[in-house]
């Protein structure tokens, strides 16, 4: 086992920064998302899918 690991260290390595790469990036999406901010980096109200990502939860007729 210990012979598996060191002969593939490189590649343990770069999974390892990949991987903790990946999950900042999501970590960022998911505080984002929790304030309110858009996932696209701009406003929405030009935006074509903004009843998509923030659906009128008034009820009809209101």
């Amino acid at each position: 086992m210990a012979a598996y690991i060191s002969s593939h260290m490189g590649y343990i390595a770069a999974s390892l920064v990949l991987g903790l790469i990946v999950a900042a990036v999501i970590a960022g999406m998911v505080r984002d998302r929790k304030k309110g901010r858009s996932g696209c980096g701009c406003g929405c109200s030009g935006c074509a899918n903004a009843p998509y990502c923030h659906p009128d939860t008034r009820s009809p007729g209101a």
